[in-house]
């Protein structure tokens, strides 16, 4: 290579690694004798998550230092000890991060040493802090004043009129230091946010982004996703699976949002309910025709119940009741005779229940036995509903109850949460469809029988 084209090659070398090394990003700090703990950990933020990504050793006289890494800019965490930690701001144009610690917890016992960043975020932690306490003062204050005593009730709103005022020119002032800093950002993206709450749930799409991987790296993914479904009305027994779709949709120009998505819709119905949105969401998105990625282990554990009444999961036994008879019958023994049997689950108390038993006693005419079969299966608690339901809609498919409300058996198996529920299972004893009604079974069954 010739002498000037080789100068010109290292020149270019020596840049991009000093490039290189002016982007990653350097975490260190010390803590005070006697140490708290042997190692510190740092933390990711994905959404509410904050799974561990590194650990340091801290040495004998205190010190720590992670190894220099690029990392997308965002917010993360630092801890000692499991629970014991504190937020910090990482930006490759912040390629410092220097923190001193002289006791615990970490959150009151801790001083920025650099990191412009993270200094404005930590004073305004501190004012925060400050004004949360007088906050609760005030609160003590009305809680024991006496509902007469109109001067003090209009001098305590005037004064936390004037904190909210304090704290709101606190941010602003620390946020319009540097306006294009994470701390600045994190700021205008959740005010934006509060601010299209009152809008609803179009307002809260137009004004957060969901598809924008930088908001997993903070608070705001989480919070957007609560309060979009808390805004959502609640029109009909759908309304829940519509909002998971939509929510979804606007998450999938980003396969890292898309995923954290799904697992936090899915955590959340499963843990808080409606259980059926819970279902919908495995049954469509975690391995259904709706999943863009493969499911992690975490996902899994969470949709466990769920999972056991996918499509093409073995459909689980119950014993089937009849009111006035002592007899029981398995469901499995029902089954295996016609090539598909439908269970609907209904409640003689539901109105929805009663508005699907038109088209589901047509579509029992309509079938072969040895094609398809229809059974019902009712959480009712009374007998005289029971037989009054069946007498007064004409229902000519069998139908059982334990006459124990949602404690039936057949419910339990099924995991059943609303009515009504249909589930179909084939010869085989597989689930094979979970149609939302009877015009879905209708489709269903009529697909299958031209094959």
């Amino acid at each position: 290579m010739p002498t000037v084209l080789r100068s010109r090659y290292l020149l270019l070398l020596a840049a991009l690694c000093l490039s290189a090394a002016a982007s990653a990003q350097i975490v260190k700090g010390t803590f005070e004798r006697p140490l708290p703990a042997s190692v510190v950990v740092l933390y990711a933020t994905t959404g509410s998550e904050h799974p561990a990504i590194d650990t340091a050793r801290i040495e004998a006289d205190g010190t720590f230092s992670f190894p220099p890494r690029e990392l997308p800019a965002g917010f993360y965490q630092l801890g000692i000890n499991g629970d014991d930690r504190i937020d910090i701001v990482l930006d490759p144009a912040d390629p410092v991060v220097e923190l001193a610690f002289h006791g615990t917890p970490l959150q009151r016992n801790i001083n920025v040493l650099r990191s412009a960043d993270n200094q404005r975020m930590w004073a305004y932690k501190l004012v925060s802090r400050a004004g949360q306490d007088v906050s609760q003062t005030i609160k003590t204050e009305r809680a024991n004043a006496s509902p007469l005593d109109t001067a003090l009730l209009r001098l305590l709103d005037r004064r936390e009129a004037e904190q909210r005022k304090r704290m709101r020119d606190a941010l602003d002032s620390l946020s319009s230091i540097d306006p294009q800093g994470q701390f600045a950002r994190a700021v205008r993206v959740d005010r934006a946010l509060d601010a299209a709450i009152p809008l609803g749930p179009a307002g809260i799409r137009e004004a957060f982004d969901f598809s924008d991987p930088w908001t997993l790296r903070s608070n705001a993914f989480s919070k957007a996703t609560v309060v979009y479904l808390q805004n959502t009305r609640f029109d009909n027994e759908y309304a829940f699976h519509r909002a998971c779709d939509t929510l979804l949709y606007e998450a999938s120009r980003d396969s890292s949002c898309w995923r954290y998505m799904r697992y936090q819709l899915v955590d959340i119905f499963a843990t808080y309910g409606p259980d059926e949105v819970a279902q919908y969401l495995v049954d469509t998105y975690v391995v259904g025709p709706g999943s863009r990625v493969p499911p992690e282990a975490e996902l899994l554990a969470i949709a466990a119940a769920q999972l056991r009444m996918v499509i093409g999961a073995p459909a689980p036994d119950a014993l089937l009741a009849t009111p006035g008879s002592t007899d029981s019958t398995a469901i499995s023994s029902l089954w295996g005779k016609p090539d598909f049997t439908a269970l609907f689950f209904y409640s003689s108390t539901c109105d929805h229940c009663h508005a699907q038993m038109p088209g589901l006693r047509t579509l029992y005419a309509d079938m072969d036995r040895a094609f398809f079969n229809l059974i019902g299966i009712a959480l009712d608690a009374s007998e005289e509903e029971f037989r009054t339901t069946i007498a007064e809609e004409d229902l000519r498919f069998p139908c059982y109850s334990s006459l124990i409300g949602w404690g039936e058996p057949a419910a339990k198996a099924f995991n059943v949460k609303a009515t009504p529920s249909l589930i179909v299972v084939d010869r085989q004893g597989r689930i094979a469809a979970k149609p939302m009604n009877h015009e879905e079974l209708r489709s269903f069954l009529v697909s299958q029988r031209k094959r």
